[in-house]
């Protein structure tokens, strides 16, 4: 399996969801980002515009790598137009 913050892994994730379901870009615990670290394992997940705080590193945040903020803010908010922005972007 890829690396969590591997830019692979995140397309890959990308290209299994419902390109027509959308997400709330807004909401720091079920954000497109926070959706996929749960699917990769991490059941308590908040994320910010440039970090994820994952349950045992609460207090010591994991850098998202670059774009992919870009990549998940960028509207409109469905999961296929994220992929193509990765795609595109990464």
């Amino acid at each position: 399996m890829k690396s969590i913050f591997e830019n692979a892994a995140l397309i890959d994730w990308l290209s299994a969801q419902d390109p027509l379901a959308s997400y709330g870009y807004m909401d720091c615990r079920a954000c497109l980002l926070a959706q996929y670290l749960r699917f990769r394992g991490f059941e308590e997940v908040v994320v910010d515009t440039d970090s994820a705080y994952l349950e045992a590193h609460r207090f010591n945040p994991r850098q998202f790598p670059p774009h992919w903020n870009d990549i998940a803010v960028r509207k409109p908010w469905t999961f296929g137009a994220a992929l193509g922005r990765a795609r595109e972007m990464l």
